[in-house]
């Protein structure tokens, strides 16, 4: 039976997500290098309750396992993270799709991120596989912008 459960992130949410993105294969974060950079829970909170961002989560028997959050004044999809052991199962493509589907609903024109342009890492298969295409700019930390083509 299919437990797993795709839904709209809410506040009692936001506590997960940090730890979701520390347990990450590939690229993890710490929770106290978010905070560091400035990603707080609460000002993380502040800016869905504004309206800026918005994402959603996927649960497992209760559990948040997954996340993609963006930024719906810029387009941006900020992050996607999931834990290793649901890697492989198309929830990190239905969490994103999902993101896209509510960045288009509130009027994001560009739909944008950045990625690492290392094939080994699996985002830069992952990617591409779902439809992203890189534009040729890139970051100063390296990283390259994809866009998700406009229907």
């Amino acid at each position: 039976m299919n437990e797993l459960v795709f839904r709209e992130t809410a506040h009692a949410d936001i506590e997960s997500t940090y730890s979701i993105r520390a347990a990450t294969r590939q690229n993890p974060i710490p929770k106290a290098q978010l905070i560091d950079w400035g990603f707080t829970p609460e000002s993380v909170w502040e800016k869905y309750l504004q309206g800026r961002y918005i994402g959603w989560v996927c649960e497992d028997r209760g559990q948040v396992i997954g996340f993609c959050t963006g930024d719906a004044l810029t387009g941006e999809v900020i992050v996607i993270a999931l834990l290793p052991r649901y890697e492989g199962r198309k929830i990190g493509s239905r969490l994103l799709t999902l993101l896209i589907g509510s960045l288009r609903d509130r009027g994001s024109g560009k739909i944008w991120l950045s990625a690492s342009p290392d094939p080994e890492i699996r985002a830069h298969g992952f990617y591409r596989a779902n439809g992203w295409a890189p534009t040729g700019e890139v970051l100063a930390n390296g990283d390259e912008i994809l866009v998700f083509p406009v229907f």
